[in-house]
C-alpha cells in the first residue's frame, strides 16, 4: 500500500490562501483578494497554486480597471507554466481576454 503523502504546512497554508482569495472574489472583494495573493503564503507553494493565484490576481485586477496590472499577472502565470491558457468562456471576457491575450503575445508564447 503506497503511503499518501500530504501537502506541506507551506503548502496547506498556500491553499488556504488561494482559497480565501477565491472566496473573497465570488463575493466581490476585489481588494481583500488582492491582499490575500499578495501574501507571502503563496511564494513557497507549488507552480500550480502559483500559476491560480496569478490568474485570480489577474482577474481582480482587471475587474478593478488595473489592465495593464492584470496582464502583468498574465503574464507571470505564462512564465511558470508557458501552457497556462483561459477557458473559452474566460477569453471571451471583454476585459481579461484581450489583457490574456496581449500578455501571451508580449511573452512570445
Amino acid at each position: 500500500m503506497a503511503a499518501c503523502s500530504s501537502p506541506s504546512p507551506t503548502q496547506r497554508a498556500a491553499d488556504e490562501t488561494l482559497q480565501a482569495a477565491q472566496a473573497s472574489f465570488a463575493s466581490g472583494d476585489y481588494a481583500r483578494a488582492i491582499r490575500l495573493l499578495r501574501s507571502d503564503a503563496l511564494t513557497d507553494s507549488d507552480r500550480q497554486t502559483q500559476v491560480a493565484a496569478h490568474k485570480l490576481m489577474a482577474f481582480s485586477y482587471c475587474v478593478t480597471g488595473r489592465v495593464s496590472m492584470c496582464r502583468s499577472e498574465f503574464e507571470k502565470a505564462l512564465r511558470l507554466d508557458p501552457t497556462f491558457d483561459l477557458s473559452n468562456a474566460e477569453k471571451g471576457h471583454p476585459i481579461w481576454g484581450p489583457a490574456f491575450e496581449a500578455a501571451r503575445q508580449h511573452i512570445g508564447s
